[in-house]
């Protein structure tokens, strides 16, 4: 059974030239990852080198640990995987950075039930991303882990190790603002 990415085919042979580090198996790998990594780091980022950043740290962890992939398997969501983790660090890293926002005016109380957003269906992907590129760093990536990984609250609250009132504040600020935006429009 063989898997593609692109026009290049994942097998065995491919995986093993890259466990012995050749080059050129390598660069094809990265080139044939690199848009699908992109079109999902791009939700977070908007710094273009933060994303490479991003993607190549992800790529690298890939690289390194290519015998744990298995072929036949679905390498996109095995590479996104390894990138969504790779952000999730990022955003504990720099948390304290991201996270310049008082929390004061957050009420004690929040809804418990999970926070639905229904955006109008002929708002295009491209326009949904650019709006979300207007979004605090912080409240980006919440709301992004929210929408686009389908990640609940406490989902979000346990990988950041933020607080479930916090990641609810973001969801609702980044809906609040965007909103706003699409007013604007």
């Amino acid at each position: 059974m063989e898997t593609k990415i692109g026009d290049l085919v994942i097998d065995e042979r491919l995986i093993k030239s890259i466990e012995k580090g050749e080059e050129s198996s390598i660069l094809q790998l990265y080139d044939a990852s690199f848009s699908v990594l992109m079109n999902v780091v791009v939700r977070y980022k908007k710094n273009h080198e933060d994303r490479v950043s991003l993607i190549n740290n992800a790529f690298m962890k890939a690289i390194t640990h290519i015998q744990d992939f298995k072929v036949g398997t679905s390498y996109s969501a095995w590479i996104k995987t390894i990138l969504k983790r790779e952000i999730i660090d990022d955003f504990r890293k720099n948390k304290r950075r991201l996270l310049e926002v008082s929390m004061a005016n957050v009420p004690e109380s929040m809804e418990t039930e999970r926070l639905v957003w229904n955006m109008d269906r002929e708002i295009e992907t491209k326009q949904i991303e650019a709006l979300l590129l207007k979004l605090p760093a912080a409240t980006r990536t919440v709301f992004n882990l929210f929408l686009w990984e389908d990640l609940r609250p406490s989902e979000i609250a346990s990988e950041l190790t933020i607080s479930i009132e916090t990641v609810r504040w973001h969801i609702k600020t980044a809906r609040k603002l965007m909103r706003q935006q699409m007013e604007q429009l």
